[in-house]
């Protein structure tokens, strides 16, 4: 997941926001996958805490914009 991302200026409000979707839905497992490695290394309860909440507005805001475009 190294390449940049890049939405098309002319796009139209709803083709941004699929494209936006597709991102962080790509996102969320790459980062649900460093999740499960802290936590495989057993890391502090602090850490797991940050990295959850992480997880979970990425989420959220996948969510909410999931909402906006099956609108």
């Amino acid at each position: 997941m190294s390449e940049l991302i890049k939405i098309a200026p002319l796009a139209d409000k709803e083709d941004k926001l699929e494209e936006i979707l597709e991102y962080l839905e790509e996102l969320k497992h790459e980062f649900a996958e460093i999740v499960d490695e802290y936590e495989s290394e057993d890391a502090d309860e602090e850490t797991m805490d940050v990295l959850t909440d992480a997880l979970d507005a990425l989420e959220d805001a996948f969510d909410g914009i999931l909402d906006i475009v099956n609108q």
